[in-house]
């Protein structure tokens, strides 16, 4: 008997394999913590330059000036090469890809993570949390500096924030190794629900925006916990700028548009001009739009796996990411899950861009890499940092931004 179960368990465990996509495996290596995956294996873009170009599948190309230069947003001081690149890199595998590592100095990137927690997270951007909670138009954040700087006490009332309502549907989207035991509960505690994600799958022949689609919002839990706003604040997984994103659907509402941050309009607008005539599929900065952009905040255990991004109308403008915080794997594949991904060091202050056959490729995130964060972005002589390099020292933000619709051509 135990030799027909072992028997059985193997051939499970090898149909399993069988059906495992290239781009599944890779993100279960990088998913698993005993044994830990081998980060030598990723590309890392911050390699020394003669060591880079010993890889024939990366191509550097050279900027025509400094990112600063630019837009000065993106920092004037120099720190190790920090916020001065001058070059960008792109890769045989992954056409349309430019990456520019360190493009961020440590002010800037500090700016950018004090916009992303505090200012981005106000209303009338919304974040996950919306759905269950009563989140003030302020966000999260006033609340817990009140705490953080004793002005408040973590339990009292004025700091926390109520739940929304008296249903209990479990929302979907980012996930975490944290997540799995509640939603193994839920399902077990209730009878599933057809939810958008059943009626509108998203497969390789699903068109981009789908008609008809209802934007029906997911329903409010009643047992999510009342915590202390240092501790909600990490149960953020994202905020949504410009037109707001409906997550069920993978559709915007485009009824819904929010003021974008007029620094991100400059700093998307240019790296669109940097990288004009260095990659295969220019793109003219005079054309682009930062109409919408999602804030991803992971802790040190979250991922987002693998998907494509189809939601905007206009797929020929590039796509722009910054990343600041601990250092992630970047999974890029290919238009399907069966083309083995690149894994990608993806460190604080680079800049990721995706142009062309690119803007429709399978990528994810399968993992955190602890103990990655930049000494600049912790602790320091500047006690009104210390809140944020708090926070950062568990966690990791991405900043993406997007032009939804085509260029306006003809208008004055």
């Amino acid at each position: 008997m135990e030799r027909q179960a072992e028997r059985n368990r193997e051939m499970a465990a090898a149909k399993r394999s069988d059906t495992r996509t290239p781009f599944r495996e890779a993100e279960l290596q990088y998913l698993s913590r005993h044994p830990p995956p081998d980060y030598s294996q990723a590309l890392d873009f911050r390699k020394p330059h003669e060591e880079l170009v010993e890889d024939p599948k990366v191509k550097p190309v050279h900027l025509q000036k400094p990112l600063n230069e630019f837009c000065p947003l993106f920092g004037s001081e120099d720190y190790q090469g920090v916020g001065k690149s001058r070059y960008a890199f792109l890769h045989e595998d992954h056409p349309g890809l430019i990456y520019i590592p360190a493009g961020f100095t440590p002010a800037a990137q500090r700016t950018l993570v004090k916009a992303c927690l505090k200012d981005y997270s106000r209303h009338p951007n919304k974040s996950n949390l919306d759905t269950h909670y009563t989140v003030p138009d302020s966000g999260l954040w006033d609340l817990h500096e009140d705490v953080f700087y004793d002005k408040r006490e973590a339990d009292d009332p004025a700091v926390l924030v109520p739940r929304k309502a008296t249903t209990d549907v479990h929302a979907g989207g980012y996930g975490s190794d944290d997540d799995d035991e509640e939603e193994e509960n839920n399902k077990k505690s209730k009878k599933s629900k057809i939810s958008i994600r059943t009626l509108v799958p998203i497969t390789d022949d699903t068109p981009s925006v789908p008609d008809n689609v209802p934007k029906t919002d997911p329903e409010p839990s009643a047992h999510v916990p009342i915590l202390p706003p240092g501790q909600l604040v990490r149960k953020m997984r994202w905020i949504t700028l410009g037109y707001q994103y409906h997550w069920p659907s993978k559709t915007y509402h485009f009824d819904q548009n929010a003021p974008f941050p007029p620094e991100l309009c400059e700093l998307s607008k240019a790296v669109v001009e940097a990288i004009h005539e260095v990659g295969s599929y220019p793109y003219a900065s005079e054309d682009f739009v930062a109409e919408a952009g999602v804030v991803n905040y992971y802790q040190l255990k979250d991922r987002l796996m693998g998907h494509v991004d189809r939601s905007e109308l206009n797929k020929d403008a590039p796509l722009v990411s910054f990343s600041f915080g601990h250092s992630c794997i970047y999974l890029l594949g290919g238009s399907t899950r069966e083309k083995p991904p690149t894994p990608v060091l993806l460190q604080s202050g680079d800049i990721l861009v995706m142009t062309g056959p690119c803007r429709a490729a399978f990528h994810g995130v399968p993992r955190i890499i602890e103990g990655t964060l930049p000494a600049y972005l912790q602790k320091s002589q500047d006690p009104d940092w210390d809140i944020y390099a708090e926070y950062l020292a568990e966690a990791r933000i991405n900043l993406n931004i997007r032009q939804v619709y085509p260029p306006k051509k003809g208008e004055t």
